[in-house]
């Protein structure tokens, strides 16, 4: 490895740390707030979509939630790379750091804030802690990131499509887990804040740090400004 990768490297992984971290620290000070708290409309909100629950939309609420579980995003992952063919490294090394942080980052704030699961009746048994939603900040981050791979070289207008598809994707998440019962609104609220600031800021801060310039690539000038020729 020559010596301007390894630099790459390092500073992206050092980028990287403190995006974990600075996003860990915010995540945990949320969740300790929001948990002492105890804002009522948490619950109300619950309440009133328990009310309403039937047969038809818990079924779509199952297949939803799902859309937001490792056991479908790492499979979904790795063959959106394989299909890529590693062409662009920077970008599929990018959405491999995203995918494992929006799975480590919950893991991480979840005992410092150690919410408990809503006391409403849950549709899906869980045993683990509530703040942030674990389910959602992997949504929020992973379809982000492969949205925005996907949309390069499309229009502005498919672009835009894409990008919205994955953000109603993890919205869809973040509803279903809240109807489950499994998650109170400021759980999921802040699992999409969280995935989407974490997708965004590796993507966009710590990424450009693993595209170099290749070596003695010739610096052409500016255009509409030609080279002068000095003739003796």
């Amino acid at each position: 490895m020559s010596i301007d990768k390894r630099a790459a490297l390092t500073a992206f992984a050092l980028r990287v740390l403190a995006i974990l971290l600075g996003l860990a620290v915010l995540s945990a000070l949320l969740g300790i707030g929001v948990t002492a708290w105890a804002p009522g409309f948490d619950l109300q909100t619950m309440e009133a979509i328990a009310a309403h629950r039937d047969a038809t939309l818990t079924s779509i609420a199952r297949i939803v939630s799902d859309a937001g579980s490792l056991a479908l995003l790492v499979p979904l992952s790795i063959a959106f790379l394989l299909l890529r063919r590693w062409k662009r490294p920077a970008d599929d090394i990018a959405l491999v750091v995203i995918a494992a942080g929006s799975a480590a980052l919950p893991s991480v704030v979840k005992p410092i804030v150690a919410r408990p699961r809503p006391t409403i009746e849950h549709l899906s048994h869980l045993a683990s802690l509530s703040f942030p939603s674990e389910h959602t900040t992997q949504a929020a981050a992973i379809y982000l990131t492969i949205a925005i791979l996907l949309s390069k070289g499309m229009s502005r207008e498919w672009r835009n499509l894409v990008i919205v598809l994955a953000v109603l994707i993890a919205l869809g998440v973040a509803w279903s887990r809240v109807y489950l019962g499994v998650h109170y609104p400021t759980d999921v609220a802040a699992g999409l804040l969280l995935g989407w600031s974490w997708a965004l800021l590796v993507f966009h801060w710590a990424r450009p740090k693993l595209v170099t310039q290749p070596p003695n690539t010739p610096t052409l000038p500016p255009k509409g400004e030609g080279v002068i020729t000095i003739h003796r």
